[in-house]
């Protein structure tokens, strides 16, 4: 887990970011159990999770097992539990930016972060001043989303700091049913995200109809090892099947990303604002510990890619050039077959040894 406070580098177990996932995931459900009103949304998130000029009603205290986790610094070798080697290159990929892939005067996998090591447990104790009476069902179902598919820290949306939800109580009264294998975590997750409210794609990244949810198991017993699977299928797939047109396909999983070398070649969202420099990737992935087992699961939440510029169309800017983007329908189709790429069998060979996507019933 790639956390940190007032110093990036320095791994530090914050509450402030346990809420800032907790808040993310409450609003990805909130789309649906509000049907899309984006002013009920805000207003009620407001009122919950607080504001500037609004204190929040949520009272929270974070609590390690241990004084002092596992950690490693900056400058180290980052490598699965019981092994000597660095990370594989799939999940090297993953970790673009916290840690090294091929440099000059550098090791494979040599990390330009702190980090924690797992395992890491700790306990949140929260309590709700005057929730009414929907409040509480909402909060506790973004508390199993997050410990489900979610996770924390940088790179927490490719797998890096998944969090594993092992227990859930209200005034010791236990709500939460821990998976024990692939099956269970299948059903688990459909009964959080189905059904789903609220018409088209929604204006932020949250559940909808059009999210898709695939898990993976493998013969790895190591978080890393799964994930070092999953990255290598991406990184292949990035290489292969994202080219050509007027701009990447790889725009789809998510921006800024470089376009040959240089600065001026990187490819950003159309500057508008100075506050839209990024589009996150739409494509999460978790790891979950199901019994011993690592299960990689993988969330595609689509949602408006860019906001439209005062002449009514996304862009966004390759080098010096812009191009107007696709419909949002036609520009995540890479993430539709990459995620089909992984349910067929013939593709991932003896990599995977079970796949399956997750269906409302």
């Amino acid at each position: 887990m790639f956390c940190g406070g007032a110093e990036p580098k320095v791994p530090e177990l914050r509450l402030q970011s346990f809420k800032g996932v907790l808040r993310f995931w409450w609003r990805a459900l909130a789309w649906s159990h509000y049907n899309g009103d984006l002013h009920v949304i805000q207003e009620h998130e407001d009122c919950l999770f607080g504001k500037s000029e609004r204190q929040s009603r949520i009272l929270m205290r974070l609590m390690p097992a241990v004084d002092s986790p596992e950690m490693r610094d900056a400058g180290e070798v980052l490598t699965p539990s019981g092994s000597d080697n660095p990370v594989g290159e799939g999940a090297r990929y993953l970790g673009y930016g916290v840690m090294e892939a091929k440099k000059k005067n550098t090791k494979t996998g040599q990390l330009t972060r702190g980090c924690h090591r797992e395992p890491l447990d700790f306990t949140v104790s929260m309590h709700i001043r005057n929730p009414d009476s929907k409040e509480p069902d909402l909060l506790l179902d973004s508390l199993r989303m997050l410990g489900t598919v979610g996770g924390m820290g940088s790179k927490s949306r490719k797998g890096y700091g998944s969090l594993v939800l092992l227990s859930l109580k209200v005034d010791e009264e236990e709500k939460w049913n821990m998976p024990q294998h692939m099956d269970d975590l299948r059903r688990t997750i459909a009964t959080l995200v189905c059904p789903r409210g609220g018409e088209g794609l929604p204006e932020y990244t949250a559940l909808s109809a059009g999210a898709r949810h695939v898990l993976l198991s493998s013969q790895a017993i190591e978080p890393l090892g799964i994930l070092d699977l999953v990255g290598g299928k991406l990184h292949d797939f990035m290489k292969k099947e994202v080219r050509g047109g007027k701009y990447p396909q790889s725009v789809a999983f998510g921006l800024p990303r470089n376009h040959g070398r240089g600065k001026g070649q990187q490819i950003s969202p159309r500057n508008t604002d100075s506050r839209l420099d990024r589009r996150a990737s739409p494509l999460f992935i978790h790891i979950h510990e199901c019994g011993r087992t690592p299960i990689a699961v993988l969330s595609f939440l689509p949602a408006r890619f860019l906001p439209e510029g005062p002449d009514g169309r996304s862009a966004i800017s390759v080098g010096k050039q812009q191009h107007y983007l696709a419909t949002e329908n036609e520009l995540y189709q890479p993430i539709h077959r990459f995620l089909d790429r992984l349910r067929d069998p013939g593709e991932h060979k003896d990599e995977f040894t079970k796949v399956i996507e997750v269906k409302c019933p």
